[in-house]
């Protein structure tokens, strides 16, 4: 049988009963909220487009033109208004890497908003011909063109390289490591010193006894690759007093650096 509660009655002490007490933060778990602040603003800048690219600058061992400028610019892949953080390095790289003719040494970002290109432009230093067809490479020996008419008549012949494999955009897989060796060594010399349209002419068939022929009809034997400066500026002198003379054609023997002996043409 139920009974009724004194109307008094409490089943606890109202005055035992105190307030929630307040918590401050502790300072590490301040410092983590600031931080996640901190984040939270820069993704908001982010979206806004703060981090745009606005400046794309083309750097090159070459002139280059506005115009060239641009290409080299598209081929990277880049523009300008593209977010800061998405310009990625390996993607440039690669992107350039489809143009034959360029060379990306390298890719610099500079907070806001600013990219520069390094690069090195390829140029067509001589033909070859393999199998009947004429091909025109770089210094390198990179394959740049395959020419479907005649050949570059400002460019020199390579002559007696054996080759074993030819692909435009690769590099000529030559049948000897010393015959390419030696073209390189000796196109780069004569690019050096301005000097590569005065030759018509390379025969690399053997490493140890190279010969040129110039475009003013002389026969230069350089022997080896060693001393190729002093070798090649010597028969350009030496070439130089042959014409003012009024010789024509001949053999410059120059195996030995700085020294030159002529035989004239029979």
């Amino acid at each position: 049988m139920s009974q009724q509660l004194p109307q008094d009655f409490m089943p606890w002490n109202p005055e035992e009963v105190k307030p929630p007490v307040k918590r401050k933060l502790k300072p590490g778990v301040k410092a983590v909220f600031i931080c996640l602040s901190v984040i939270l603003v820069a993704v908001i800048l982010l979206c806004g487009g703060l981090f745009r690219i606005r400046t794309i600058t083309v750097v090159s061992d070459s002139m280059m033109s506005e115009a060239r400028e641009r290409e080299v610019i598209q081929w990277a892949g880049l523009e300008k208004g593209m977010s800061y953080f998405s310009v990625s390095e390996k993607k440039v790289r690669q992107s350039m890497e489809q143009n034959r003719y360029l060379i990306c040494q390298d890719v610099q970002k500079f907070l806001p908003g600013t990219v520069v290109l390094y690069v090195q432009e390829r140029f067509a230093r001589a033909n070859v011909h393999v199998l009947g067809v004429t091909y025109l490479m770089d210094e390198e020996g990179m394959v740049l063109e395959r020419l479907t008419g005649s050949m570059d008549d400002n460019l020199p012949v390579v002559t007696g390289m054996q080759t074993r494999d030819v692909n435009v955009g690769k590099t000529i897989v030559a049948g000897s490591e010393e015959q390419l060796d030696a073209y390189r060594r000796i196109i780069s010399e004569l690019v050096s010193q301005g000097w590569l349209r005065g030759v018509s002419e390379l025969k690399v068939s053997d490493p140890d006894s190279l010969y040129l022929m110039t475009v003013s009809g002389y026969t230069v034997h350089l022997g080896t690759t060693e001393s190729l400066r002093a070798k090649i500026g010597t028969v350009r002198a030496v070439e130089e007093k042959l014409r003012q003379m009024g010789h024509k054609g001949g053999v410059i023997e120059a195996s030995v650096p700085a020294v030159a002996t002529y035989t004239p043409a029979e």
